[in-house]
């Protein structure tokens, strides 16, 4: 019987990687899982798959799969496609909604495709239902080629696998390799990696006897010396070497230092592996190869065996059951009767028919494609493309429209690419211009920065003289990947002034004014961050040529403060009147304007305004300002975990800028909790290159977060010190946007220094430049500063004015900060019940935080109190066998408190409340809950015993 592709090959040196799968299929009925075989072509990936399959199916399971291909990884979709295809006939059990989400990704209808959460979404719903009924195995192959839209919804689907009766297995090549996905980049099935390494000697020359176990010494040698220890090629190399050696003996002798002794010489072993079909390739009759090369570049669409009909009708002499019995009986590819399509024996097929192809048999397969697809298909469009030599015009203007059709559907990365061919095949300067241009933003919002710099680059080579439009779009484009890149705003500072000049007073609604915006918005964000006058005048200068999002941008971070007062009630007017329908810079301008009034959380029409599936781009500033406004409510654990995976992927993409802004939401989570090793880490990390690029506001929020971090371990003096790097006495510094933030710190840092004065006459000061009007935050900061320098007669008044201002219990950490400050304030008066009440509530609100060195001076300032209300030996006070927490979760415990009860009173776990106890009831020598109040009530000798549960 032929091979026809489909046995399971021998995995010898694969043991272990069989073990990982084989346990995935047995536990797939109790819990979902992914993993994902990375390596070098040649490893055994696809084999590995094929062993999957065949025990799936084994096991009664379900089996769905996809097999990359170059020619659609531009294609939004097209890999789930392959995937979701076989379950089509469950659509009916979805929603309308779900129903007609799928039909739009996959090209069942015509228009933009939908959204990327709600493609994801409806693909999870659907292969739940499948699995439902019979537990089901997604076997994804060459996943370097599965385009960006459909990578996106694997990662969404992997992520939600636990609960589901499905395993994902995935192949991809390590990153570096050609293709869209980057596996190390993050962009799908993360799960469980396994790298599939060369076989060591042993196991090569183990595998090499079982294939050819006849092969004399001499040829062994020569094959296992050349093959490296990759299986596919001790599979090819020792099935070639044995037809050569009955030839030539001479095919035995080792490599010569020249190089070329043999068929194979010493070539790199992706070159050797793509040669290793050419014979049986280049022996095809010339029309079955054309034919094949088609179904190699076309993807899996053109592997249908009714398209691959109408192809072959097409080229002369190459019939289908000719092509067929061919392509079959050299054993390069086999008409799978389960799938109706064509299936290559190995992807290296296809890699070496296209490697061995010259240009012209490239673009000719490319335009057969074309003229078999329908006249509608963007296949047919991008094959056309492919095909094309030279420039054309009106082919230009249909890329250019399916580009924007793949953008619109968050396909930014295709889009990209294809905008450029477009740009290519575009007949005059401008156009070409234009449309580099427009490719270099679409890879830069993707976050192919470098993509974008050299589509950017070819812009500029094209563009002529008194162009003011398209040197306006370069500059853009070179300032922000400039920025992005290297971290360094001195480009951006250098060509953006010039480029406002280029689009000053555009017409409201053309892309003149959308340019102007995004501009003004890079400008604004660079002034912001390093302080320079030159960007900030060009930022005040330009403002009134500018749009209202522009206008209320720049007043919102350049103030003066008292001239911002009204920019909060325009905002909301702004947001309601942007689009609906497509994302805008003014969006961007409106949501920056946001963040200056620490007040991105306030506006849910905004967020909606920004569109789905959001670019790179789009997505790491928002990310950027919504943990940065986690971190000003309190959910610093949601903070830390965006800044940290944000940071991650920015370094990945080589963003640095964006890395740097990510790291600084770090920095202040853990100058909070006083972790200073974290933040010195950071500091040595991010400080020094921050101060070569003058990145000002960089350098002041490190310096802040010292204040803070020396705050919380009580280095007060230390704390003083660095508070005067911020800001002198009395001194409000103009264009400094971050002021506000550190105002709390730098007030309690001269306050508990002794400098009360000096703290005061800063807070009148802040009061007269009109702060405490821009934002509810800006307000609590000030009130809170204000009661902390407040003398004796004032303070209650004060901190009265604190607990009811709006949005405070909305902001933990400071209300925190002004219970232990009031608490401690009341104990020096001696008003110890009092002062015991704020210190508990600071002390649970510390705790929530994981705000550790905090929690202990409230605990410190709390079992003071109580040691001066209660007497000697009560419940009330710290038990003298006990710690001061020990004392009160035993006082809690002797009120008839549960473990939950005692843990929601004082911020703890029930399990930590538990382990306290587990050492308490040693101590007081009891072994039960019910004798904690006795042993309380009186003295009490050590004894043994177990927790009360």
């Amino acid at each position: 019987m032929p091979d026809d592709g489909r046995a399971v090959p021998v995995l010898t040196g694969r043991d272990a990687h069989l073990a990982v799968i084989d346990s995935a299929l047995a536990d797939i009925r109790s819990t979902g899982r992914s993993l994902l075989l990375r390596g070098d072509p040649g490893m055994g990936k696809t084999a590995l798959l094929k062993a999957a399959d065949a025990a799936a199916r084994r096991a009664g399971l379900r089996v769905l799969r996809m097999a990359g291909a170059e020619a659609e990884s531009r294609l939004p979709y097209a890999a789930l496609h392959q995937v979701l295809w076989p379950l089509l006939d469950d659509v009916r059990t979805l929603t309308e909604d779900e129903r007609d989400v799928l039909d739009g990704a996959l090209g069942l209808r015509e228009g933009t495709p939908p959204a990327g959460p709600a493609v994801a979404g409806a693909a999870l719903t659907l292969l739940a239902q499948a699995a439902a009924r019979r537990p089901v195995v997604v076997l994804l192959d060459d996943l370097q080629w599965a385009d960006p839209s459909s990578a996106a919804v694997f990662g969404h689907l992997q992520a939600r696998l636990s609960r589901l009766p499905v395993v994902l297995i995935g192949a991809t090549r390590y990153a570096g390799a050609a293709g869209p996905y980057d596996p190390d980049a993050g962009q799908a099935l993360p799960g469980r990696v396994i790298d599939l390494e060369p076989l060591d000697e042993r196991q090569a020359e183990r595998l090499l006897r079982t294939l050819q176990p006849w092969l004399p010494d001499e040829a062994r040698r020569r094959v296992l010396h050349t093959a490296g220890g990759n299986p596919l090629a001790l599979h090819e190399l020792a099935a070639r070497i044995r037809a050569a050696v009955a030839e030539d003996p001479a095919h035995l002798e080792e490599p010569s230092a020249s190089g070329m002794t043999g068929p194979f010489g010493e070539l790199p072993l992706g070159e050797r592996l793509g040669r290793l079909y050419e014979d049986r390739l280049c022996a095809l009759p010339g029309s079955s190869r054309r034919l094949l090369l088609a179904a190699a570049l076309g993807g899996s669409s053109a592997r249908r065996t009714t398209v691959l009909r109408d192809a072959a009708d097409r080229v002369e002499g190459a019939g289908w059951p000719e092509f067929r019995r061919h392509v079959e009986a050299a054993g390069l590819a086999y008409a799978d009767p389960d799938s109706d399509r064509l299936v290559f024996r190995h992807p290296l097929v296809r890699a070496g028919l296209v490697h061995l192809a010259p240009p012209a048999e490239r673009r000719a397969a490319h335009r057969l494609l074309a003229d078999v697809l329908p006249a509608t298909s963007p296949r047919r469009i991008l094959h056309l493309a492919a095909a094309a030599v030279g420039t054309d015009g009106e082919l230009a203007a249909l890329l250019h429209e399916e580009a924007d059709r793949m953008a619109a559907g968050g396909a930014q990365t295709e889009a990209a690419r294809t905008m450029a061919r477009a740009a290519g095949l575009s007949p005059d300067t401008a156009s070409r211009v234009a449309r580099f241009l427009a490719a270099a933003a679409l890879a830069a919002r993707s976050g192919q920065l470098r993509l974008a710099v050299q589509l950017a680059a070819e812009a500029e080579a094209e563009a002529r003289p008194g162009r003011p439009e398209p040197a306006a779009a370069h500059s853009f484009a070179l300032a922000y990947t400039r920025l992005q890149l290297d971290g360094d705003p001195a480009r951006a500072i250098e060509l953006l002034p010039g480029a406002l000049d280029e689009t000053a007073a555009p017409e409201a609604g053309s892309p003149s004014a959308a340019l102007h915006d995004a501009v003004f918005f890079l400008l604004v964000v660079v002034a912001v961050f390093t302080g320079d006058e030159r960007a900030w005048d060009a930022v005040e200068h330009r403002a009134a040529d500018g749009s209202e999002p522009a206008v209320l941008c720049r007043r919102a971070w350049a103030g003066p403060y008292d001239t911002v007062h009204d920019v909060r009630d325009r905002l909301r007017a702004e947001i309601a009147a942007l689009p609906r329908d497509r994302e805008t810079p003014a969006a961007w301008l409106l949501m920056w304007t946001a963040a200056a009034l620490d007040a991105v959380g306030e506006h849910d029409e905004l967020w909606s305004r920004f569109a789905r599936p959001r670019a790179y781009a789009t997505q790491a500033f928002l990310d950027v300002v919504r943990a940065h406004d986690d971190f000003l409510h309190g959910r610093w654990d949601a903070c830390l975990a965006v800044s940290r995976q944000g940071a991650e992927t920015s370094a990945a993409c080589g963003h640095v800028f964006n890395e740097t802004l990510f790291l600084m939401n770090v920095a202040e989570v853990l100058a909070a909790r006083g972790d200073r090793a974290g933040l010195a880490e950071l500091e040595a990390a991010l400080g020094a290159s921050a101060g070569v690029r003058r990145l000002r506001a960089v350098t002041e929020r490190l310096t802040a977060s010292t204040l803070s971090c020396a705050l919380a371990h009580g280095r007060t003096e230390e704390a003083w010190q660095h508070a005067r790097t911020l800001a002198l006495p009395g001194v409000v510094p103009s264009r400094r946007p971050g002021f506000h933030l550190s105002l709390v710190d730098w007030v309690q840092a001269a306050v508990d220094s002794g400098r009360e004065a000096q703290a005061r006459h800063h807070l009148r000061a802040v009061r007269a430049a009109g702060i405490a009007g821009v934002s509810p935050h800006h307000a609590l900061l000030v009130a809170v500063a204000e009661a902390l320098a407040a003398d004796d007669e004032d303070a209650e008044e004060r901190y009265a004015a604190v607990y009811a201002a709006p949005g405070a219990d909305s902001r933990p950490f400071l209300l925190a900060r002004a219970r232990l400050a009031h608490g401690r304030r009341l104990r020096r008066h001696r008003r110890d019940e009092a002062a015991a009440a704020h210190c508990a509530s600071a002390l649970a609100g510390f705790t929530r935080l994981g705000a550790t060195p905090w929690a202990e001076q409230a605990a410190r300032e709390h079992d003071a109190a109580v040691a001066r209300t209660a007497p000697p030996g009560s419940a009330a006070g710290p038990h003298p066998l006990l710690t001061a927490q020990e004392s009160r979760i035993a006082a809690l415990a002797a009120d008839g408190l549960t473990n939950r009860q005692i843990g929601e009173r004082l911020g703890l776990s029930p399990r930590t409340v538990g382990a306290h106890l587990y050492r308490i009831f040693p101590k007081l020598g009891i072994t039960t809950r019910a004798g904690v109040a006795r042993a309380l009530a009186g003295p009490t000798a050590p004894g043994q015993g177990p927790p009360a549960r």
